[in-house]
């Protein structure tokens, strides 16, 4: 089970990294007062959806 967790916060993170090259392209470098690179997976999944719904 152990395998599986590490495998899913790999993933995780890879999708993180991905989000925020992807807002860091379209400009938005910060949210609320915090850096992209500060900002948890389900922030950055929220804010790149409204922000591509916004265009």
């Amino acid at each position: 089970m152990g395998i599986l967790y590490e495998k899913v916060q790999i993933t995780r993170e890879l999708k993180r990294q991905m989000m925020i090259r992807q807002l860091l392209d379209r400009g938005i470098r910060e949210y609320d007062g915090q850096s992209v690179y500060d900002l948890d997976y389900y922030t950055l999944r929220w804010l790149l959806a409204t922000r591509k719904l916004e265009r």
